[in-house]
């Protein structure tokens, strides 16, 4: 076979590689303690701002595919809005804000509830304890929604979103009146590794940074659902 036949057949092949491979996203928000104390004890929904990116070819093909993008991701978040494309660590990224759903999950039936209306949701479990309660968040993943999107994407752009690799990113914020105690596991808090379960006295005012771990990454993309940190009263 001549090589200018080879070179043929193939790139039709690289160019299905291409476009087939996996777009990540990277989530960065605040959460603040009063928000989460507050959904536990009165049961009602509150929303939080934060914004999520997601991985484009490229700067200049972020801006011609912004417009088209947004308007499939609009179906999926509250107060959705695209805010720019820009380059990090070599790749491009669409940079979008909207505001996730602080939610209790008040079943309590071994599946975490989640926002019936948003991809992804701040779930709240509350837990009884001796001498008060525990309020164990999660992110937590719309599966239907995900497919929904997964397969809107994919008819525009032969590319589907992929959460193995997702970024989650948070700032905890104490904004209430008093030290509160607020524990983490398999996860990164200030830059330092908590493999354990561990907990930290956050001062009013103050704020702790937390990154999630393989585990965390994992947990979300094949359960649809990680465990970000516990609220101690008790």
């Amino acid at each position: 076979m001549k090589l200018h036949n080879i070179f043929l057949i193939r790139l039709p092949i690289l160019f299905v590689i291409f476009f087939l491979f996996g777009c990540k996203v990277n989530l960065d928000g605040d959460v603040y303690i009063g928000d989460i104390i507050d959904v536990a004890e009165t049961q009602k929904q509150l929303f939080n701002p934060m914004d999520i990116s997601f991985e484009m070819s490229s700067v200049s093909a972020c801006e011609d595919d912004k417009e088209k993008l947004s308007k499939i991701l609009n179906k999926y978040f509250t107060n959705f809005n695209a805010k720019e494309c820009y380059s990090e660590d070599f790749n491009a990224f669409l940079k979008t804000g909207f505001n996730i759903p602080v939610i209790l999950d008040l079943e309590q039936n071994g599946e975490f509830e989640n926002s019936q209306n948003d991809l992804i949701s701040l779930t709240i479990v509350s837990v009884k304890m001796d001498t008060g309660y525990r309020y164990d968040v999660y992110l937590v993943l719309n599966r239907m929604m995900f497919n929904s999107l997964n397969a809107e994407i994919y008819d525009e752009f032969f590319q589907k979103v992929e959460l193995d690799d997702a970024k989650i990113k948070l700032s905890i914020n104490n904004d209430g009146r008093e030290t509160e105690k607020i524990s983490f596991a398999s996860a990164f808090v200030n830059g330092e590794p908590a493999v354990f379960y561990s907990t930290y006295d956050l001062e009013r005012r103050q704020k702790l940074d937390y990154i999630g771990s393989d585990v965390t990454r994992a947990s979300f993309d094949k359960y649809g659902h990680a465990y970000i940190m516990s609220v101690n009263k008790f």
